[in-house]
């Protein structure tokens, strides 16, 4: 894909760092953003931001981890600004501190929201995609500790490492 100027992005943790450049570059080149983030506040500066630019942008306040509502939000964006064509899984949280110190809620947190929010995601618009045969693309987002041990993000790693393996087994 080349064109982008008119194309739908769906970009989870727009609201903010790596997901909000995405949404500012996206915008400028021209396609509909829709922006989630599971932060109202940060909903809120994005969409200020990007209007400001003279950007249109859809704000979606989304828990990536929940299926359900992470449905019905794409559905509610399709409805909003047509099919997704580009999906940015970007959304991502970590902690950092030895190992023996992360509590099993500290490992679901991450695993919910690095992994499964990702997984939600791919389940629901790659057969979107596929039926409409458009040209789309799903970009998912790692980290350098995708690739490498990171002893004190031993969770987040983890699920990193599993972002990797998924993306090269989607390619």
């Amino acid at each position: 894909m080349t064109q982008v100027a008119g194309k739908v992005a769906f970009i989870t943790g727009g609201g903010s760092g790596v997901g909000f450049g995405q949404a500012s570059v996206f915008a400028a080149a021209g396609c509909k953003i829709a922006i989630a983030d599971i932060r109202q506040d940060h909903l809120n500066e994005a969409r200020q931001k990007l209007e400001a630019a003279g950007r249109e942008v859809l704000a979606v306040k989304l828990d990536i981890s929940d299926s359900k509502a992470y449905r019905r939000a794409a559905d509610n964006v399709e409805k909003s600004l047509g099919p997704v064509q580009l999906l940015f899984n970007t959304a991502g949280v970590s902690q950092f501190g030895p190992i023996q110190d992360a509590t099993r809620e500290d490992w679901e947190w991450q695993i919910n929201v690095n992994l499964w929010g990702m997984i939600n995601g791919i389940q629901i618009f790659l057969p979107r995609m596929l039926e409409r045969g458009d040209d789309c693309h799903i970009v998912n987002t790692a980290s350098l500790a995708g690739l490498l041990g990171a002893p004190f993000m031993v969770p987040y790693a983890a699920t990193k490492h599993a972002v990797v393996g998924l993306s090269k087994s989607l390619r």
